[in-house]
């Protein structure tokens, strides 16, 4: 065996590591016991002369650029040491590769003699056994981490699906509630910024627009706001160093599904736990927990918005308001946008709209319509729809709702013993074919044709009927009818003039067809049709 010697001493440097894992599991691998430990080592090595130390607290073994770690190996590259004391080498690190490359490459070429103390490991008194021991050491402390890593994936995907927010801080507009970290409350004073971003944003501003109001008004944008509370937020999306609002942040907001009660975390991680690199998840890969928390934003302002946002709403930099119909008039030949323009006439300028297809010269047909006759068309047929609306409410306020489901269930139960007289009416049918292919009344393969055919028959006619028994089950757990979207219509009824947010309120798209002939595709059309229905059945069953 190598024996060191006894005339040479060496300057050392102690090395202590303690992952967040670490902490709390044992005693043993604190930090103040990793010291007393070297120290009683070196203390019966008189050829050792300890002359430093440094230690990284909170990190993880597979993490090499820990600060503490890049200190000492500065200190190596200096050359003001020639040994390095650990409590044992899954201290140094827990990746096999990477471990193993400094203890038997990286610190001999440096001449650095190289200590475990607990696993009796010196590389100036190297055993045998050393070269199997080592590399497996090296290898469990890397399984350790693996495994840790795994169970702590799992963990986070289980306290995800259940709602808890991980994250480190609470998103602008809420905050965690003091009697549990993982749950989020409302933030009044922020959440009441985030009401004014989307309602600026029905009523026709541009996210820049809103950035700049906001700036003006001297309201601190998320990054600062968390600062000014006490938060130790940073974040990868500042722009710039005053704290103003920018346009990418109002979108952020707009585009944010949490406001509107949905927890949507593990968008982005890292591949396993060497790969430091964090990278976007697919969104299938998603965890999201709708009805999460309370809400800010309703779910129909929100759809509304969104809407808005993949739409063509540019404005002309004399406005300071997107034009009413902006984004929202369709070609129905080329599907493309009718866009605003103008001409100047007289010293006066006047609007049209215009199918952008045939103005950029690529076909189609004009479909052009003066700006002010589309907007007055468009505003009276809104005030027509609201009336019907507010009439079809005034009849279900006199109909009480139970009476309306008893009507719906009667319904669904005539609709599913026609499906069951249809499905006996098959089984008929086939029982019958097989008594004429037993009389000889028709061929074989005739046979088989036609019972294929009443066997298909019969799947779908046992699928319809699954379906109207789910619906019947789902009608017998249903709440009162939800009329909510009832007030979208309501709230303008006195308005007298075609604003901006009760076009995107209450209008999907306007379709211009040549001859000024308006199609307005209304919102809600679907709950119209389907109250409309009920109504009428209701009726039927009165009279």
């Amino acid at each position: 065996m190598h024996q060191v010697p006894c005339n040479v001493t060496y300057r050392a440097l102690a090395y202590y590591r303690l992952s967040k894992e670490d902490k709390g599991k044992t005693v043993s691998d604190s930090i103040e016991n990793q010291r007393m430990l070297i120290q009683e080592y070196v203390s019966k090595h008189d050829e050792i002369e300890l002359v430093g130390e440094f230690y990284d607290d909170g990190y993880s073994g597979t993490n090499y650029r820990r600060p503490g770690f890049q200190d000492l190996l500065e200190k190596v590259e200096q050359g003001e040491i020639d040994c390095i004391i650990v409590k044992d080498l899954s201290r140094l690190g827990r990746e096999y590769i990477e471990t193993g490359r400094f203890i038997e490459e990286r610190f001999p070429a440096m001449g650095i003699r190289f200590i475990a103390v607990t696993d009796d490991y010196d590389s100036n008194a190297p055993k045998q056994s050393d070269d199997i021991l080592i590399p497996v050491k090296n290898l469990m402390n890397e399984t350790y981490c693996r495994d840790l890593s795994n169970k702590l994936r799992r963990q986070f995907m289980v306290q995800r699906s259940n709602g808890e927010c991980l994250a480190a801080f609470a998103s602008y507009g809420y905050r965690k509630s003091p009697e549990d970290k993982h749950k989020l409350i409302i933030d009044e004073i922020a959440a009441e910024v985030v009401r004014g971003i989307f309602y600026s944003k029905l009523q026709g501003y541009s996210q820049q627009d809103i950035a700049s109001m906001l700036t003006s008004q001297g309201i601190m944008c998320p990054a600062e706001y968390k600062k000014q509370n006490g938060m130790k937020y940073k974040s990868g999306f500042s722009s710039t160093e005053t704290g103003q609002w920018s346009h990418m942040a109002v979108t952020r907001i707009l585009k944010n599904r949490l406001y509107i009660g949905e927890l949507i975390q593990g968008v982005r991680g890292k591949p396993n736990f060497k790969v430091k690199e964090v990278k976007k998840r697919k969104p299938e890969e998603w965890i999201v927990v709708p009805n999460n928390h309370e809400p800010i934003i309703d779910q129909k302002v929100f759809d509304i918005v969104q809407r808005m946002l993949e739409r063509d709403t540019r404005r002309s930099p004399e406005q300071e308001l997107v034009f009413p119909l902006s984004g929202m008039i369709f070609c129905p030949d080329c599907g493309r946008n009718i866009r605003i323009r103008s001409v100047t006439r007289y010293k006066r300028k006047f609007y049209y709209y215009t199918c952008s297809t045939y103005k950029n010269g690529r076909g189609c047909t004009s479909h052009s319509i003066e700006k002010s006759k589309l907007e007055d068309i468009v505003y009276r047929a809104i005030m027509v729809q609201i009336n019907t609306v507010v009439d079809i409410n005034s009849i279900l306020d006199t109909i009480k709702n139970c009476d309306l489901r008893v009507v719906r269930m009667k319904k669904l139960k005539a609709q599913i013993s026609q499906k069951e007289a249809e499905l006996e009416k098959y089984k008929e049918f086939k029982n019958r074919l097989l008594e004429a292919l037993k009389d000889q009344l028709i061929e074989r393969d005739e046979y088989i044709q036609m019972r294929d055919k009443y066997r298909a028959q019969e799947e779908e006619c046992l699928e319809a009927i699954k379906v109207l028994q789910d619906k019947a089950i789902e009608l017998e757990s249903e709440a009162n009818l939800d009329s909510s979207w009832v007030e979208q219509y309501a709230k303008f009824q006195n308005v007298q003039t075609l604003t901006r947010e009760m076009v995107v309120s209450l209008i999907d798209k306007v379709i211009v067809h040549e001859g000024n002939v308006i199609e307005i595709v209304f919102n809600y059309r679907d709950e119209i049709a389907y109250v409309e229905e009920l109504i009428s059945e209701s009726k039927k069953e009165v009279s």
